[in-house]
């Protein structure tokens, strides 16, 4: 699956993953939330597709307490 293949939501989210840096500060879903302006549980299932979909251009990984992801 390719990058014109994600849905919106999907979209909305992986252009924020690679717009910040969540390896040097925790991920947030509510913030990610608000920021994009969809609901937790569409945060929760684009993360899922994009894992899933777009798995070498994503890296997903806890330390110090708090998710960290990376998105290239």
């Amino acid at each position: 699956m390719a990058y014109s293949d994600l849905s919106p939501a999907d979209l909305k989210v992986y252009d924020y993953l690679r717009g910040n840096d969540f390896v040097a500060k925790p991920w947030s879903t509510a913030k990610a939330a608000k920021t994009l302006k969809l609901k937790p549980e569409q945060v929760y299932e684009a993360l899922s597709n994009i894992a899933h979909y777009m798995r070498s251009n994503i890296h997903i990984h806890y330390r110090d307490g708090a998710l960290r992801i990376a998105a290239e």
